[in-house]
């Protein structure tokens, strides 16, 4: 009785969480570049999981006893190291900067609801590359899913200006939701024998490294500067909270986020944790109205569709 409550509680809280990170993306494109806020976002985020590298590489964590023959062996082997990499770049790097473009053509809260078909992709991609077997209900929820994303193409097909949606941010955003649905189908072939909390450090960890070389490339700090002016009645320079967002996202966002997330799922189920899936677009909508974005019709029927579609994925025949 003592923990009936916390499950309940971390599934709105990182909904909450990574619905609101679409606002804080945004907010950071008032400063820096999408490469940039993707790497800022990363390089954050790795440098918080530090001490968890070390404890699975060097420290306590890092050898295992083989039941078989008795001997210490190291718990991640050579080749673990490459899928960790490439799920770092397949379901880190790649999509951070999918979604950072995207906002950059796309309203926050329509990204927030183009993330909502990644259990749809998940199912999808499993069935084709792994040949995951799929119930009646999964498949509906596909037929469903790919309505709703069809609705929320509907005005660029038509060629609808005036509905705010450009079609190359909303395939980026599709193709970022693809990438991650790929990534938990990787992770749960490749790495399955990985401890959560590794398979949550390394692969930030190596894109922290990857995308420090990225912002020292791109002159991140001398786009930092150029932006040192304080608005009337703000305390803050724009660039100091563009800064700070990228921080949340990247320290709150992501790395603490995903600590949560794999304690979720280590306390209760997969499918339980990944109800946060239905909060995630609501939240990102409301980020979205109260910055004054526009709201369609076409974005509230491919927002009730897709989570249809993602109720039929996760629900059991």
């Amino acid at each position: 009785m003592k923990f009936k409550w916390v499950p309940l509680f971390l599934i709105v809280l990182l909904g909450c969480i990574w619905g609101s990170s679409f606002f804080l993306i945004k907010r950071g494109l008032l400063v820096f570049s999408p490469i940039q806020v993707a790497g800022l976002r990363l390089f954050f985020a790795g440098i918080v999981l530090v001490p968890w590298v070390y404890r699975y590489s060097l420290g306590s964590k890092s050898t295992i006893i083989d039941e078989q023959t008795g001997a210490q062996e190291s718990l991640i082997k050579p080749k673990d190291y490459l899928f960790l990499f490439l799920t770092g770049l397949l379901g880190n790097a790649i999509p951070a900067f999918l979604f950072s473009k995207a906002g950059q053509l796309i309203p926050s809260g329509l990204s927030g609801i183009l993330n909502a078909f990644t259990p749809i992709f998940t199912l999808i991609l499993g069935i084709l590359l792994y040949k995951e077997k799929s119930s009646k209900n999964g498949l509906y929820g596909v037929f469903v899913g790919i309505l709703g994303a069809g609705f929320l193409l509907v005005p660029s097909i038509l060629g609808q200006k005036d509905m705010h949606l450009n079609l190359s941010g909303v395939l980026m955003a599709l193709m970022a939701s693809m990438l991650y649905g790929y990534n938990i189908n990787l992770i749960k072939i490749k790495l399955a024998h990985i401890p959560p909390m590794a398979k949550t450090a390394f692969p930030f960890f190596f894109m922290a490294v990857l995308y420090a070389f990225v912002l020292w490339k791109t002159d991140v700090w001398g786009n930092f500067q150029a932006h040192n002016k304080v608005t009337i009645g703000d305390w803050l320079a724009v660039n100091q909270k563009a800064l700070g967002c990228l921080l949340l996202l990247g320290v709150l966002g992501s790395a603490i986020s995903m600590v949560l997330f794999n304690y979720l799922i280590e306390h209760t189920t997969a499918l339980v944790a990944s109800t946060n899936t239905f909060i995630i677009p609501i939240v990102a909508v409301a980020w979205g109205l109260l910055d004054h974005e526009a709201i369609q019709w076409n974005m509230v029927i491919g927002l009730a569709l897709s989570l249809v579609g993602v109720y039929l994925v996760l629900k059991k025949e």
